[in-house]
């Protein structure tokens, strides 16, 4: 070997030892800090993980920037301002850099530096202020079902896959749970006749979903005539037999996942799209349109719009009503209530354009419901072939993984709506 590839190697080795060093000293202020929150409240496995994640991946960008930090505490603002620029260079997304620097924040907060991170725009001053604003509103719908995914057959593939995978994706689809919710859930805990008593939630706040549908009902029997009393939805074992985490089945559903082709790369959603798609129905059985779905402003007054939004809210976990714009987007600050006749026209272009090849006979076990629909579509002037309106509902359904799905009792006009605006979109 050269005088030169020697040289090299030491060069490398006093890298590597002092890479080594970084993270020992980063992972045993980790072990001491990241189980316990800002308020003192004990954190979460998945929080204290995320942490983690996140802190080595800054640190190790730092590696990566030729930066020869031997230990993380030494940290300074030389250092986030390069992270700042080169996460701006590789066009992250503002959001994913202010969540980097939250955890800046924390972790100096941590060595005794509070104060010492500040706001994207400090860093980044030749940036245009809006190239780094965090908006939480959806733009557009996060659901599988507007993305053309159909959810049922998902269901049947999830389940031919894995029959506990597959009931996951029908909890998600009728009760809105996060990941760690339906991991964790024991069916016959959660059961309260019409209402599903979600206990394992998100910073220990338990709280009732409505039974709304029948479809929802029939989910919650169909589980639980599946998982035994006392048993959890996740995984207790592995394959090879061994006992399974709640970190083994979060992995195991992420893998699940990619099988059936849900991720942002293959299918521009996640399972926690299924969340969304459960906040936009809650609101459709509502007789509310969500922006996502191509609702408008003033579809109702705004303070029967607001108390909506905070009922959606509460079946989600959440407090406040303004959390809803994350899942179905912003009805603005307009209080004018929109056009009466915004309905019929929609509806009425969007059944124009269904041909006879899409109309298919209506059963009889659907029949008197199709002639409910078809009433309320009367009422505001709409008059049509009841077979078309099957194909309205029919589309509709779907969004809840099911072919059919029984009409409420009271408007189903912004499901019939929402549905026809869907259709349109599609045929472009």
């Amino acid at each position: 070997m050269t005088y030169q590839g020697v040289n090299k190697l030491k060069k490398d080795w006093v890298i590597y030892m002092g890479y080594m060093g970084l993270f020992s000293i980063l992972n045993m202020i980790l072990a001491a800090h990241a189980h316990k929150r800002v308020n003192g409240k004990q954190a979460s496995e998945r929080t204290a993980e995320a942490a983690g994640e996140a802190l080595r991946a800054i640190f190790g960008l730092l590696v990566e920037l030729g930066y020869r930090l031997e230990d993380p505490r030494n940290i300074g603002e030389k250092h986030i301002k390069a992270l700042c620029v080169e996460w701006h260079r590789r066009n992250r997304a503002p959001k994913t850099i202010q969540g980097y620097l939250s955890h800046l924040r924390i972790f100096c907060g941590w060595i005794g530096k509070k104060g010492l991170v500040k706001d994207a725009y400090y860093y980044l001053p030749d940036v245009p202020r809006e190239d780094l604003h965090v908006t939480t509103v959806a733009k557009r719908s996060k659901s599988w079902a507007e993305v053309g995914i159909d959810v049922g057959a998902k269901v049947a593939e999830a389940m031919a896959l894995d029959w506990r995978f597959g009931l996951m994706i029908m909890v998600q689809v009728a009760f809105g749970l996060r990941l760690m919710e339906v991991l964790q859930m024991q069916p016959w805990k959660c059961d309260k006749g019409d209402k599903f008593a979600a206990y394992k939630t998100k910073g220990g706040r338990p709280r009732d979903i409505d039974i709304d549908t029948p479809v929802q009902r029939a989910v919650m029997d169909f589980v639980k005539s599946r998982i035994g009393k006392k048993e959890y939805l996740g995984w207790s074992v592995k394959k090879d037999g061994s006992a399974g985490s709640l970190a083994y089945s979060r992995g195991h559903y992420y893998y699940l996942m990619g099988k059936i082709g849900i991720n942002k790369v293959m299918a521009e959603v996640t399972g926690h799209g299924l969340r969304a798609q459960f906040a936009e129905n809650a609101a459709l059985l509502r007789d509310l349109i969500p922006p996502t779905l191509g609702g408008p402003p003033g579809q109702m007054p705004r303070e029967d719009l607001d108390l909506t939004r905070l009922q959606v809210s509460e079946l989600l976990g959440h407090a406040r009503k303004s959390i809803t714009g994350a899942y179905y987007g912003s009805f603005g600050r307009e209080t004018k209530l929109g056009s009466p006749g915004r309905a019929q026209e929609v509806i009425e272009r969007c059944l124009a354009m269904i041909g006879a090849d899409r109309m298919h006979p209506i059963a009889n076990d659907r029949l008197t419901q199709c002639v409910c629909l078809n009433a309320e579509l009367m009422a505001i002037q709409v008059y049509d072939d009841p077979r078309k309106v099957q194909v309205l509902w029919e589309h509709h359904s779907r969004r809840h993984g099911v072919e059919w799905i029984p009409p409420t009792s009271g408007s189903n006009l912004a499901a019939l709506e929402a549905a026809a605006i869907s259709l349109l979109r599609a045929a472009g």
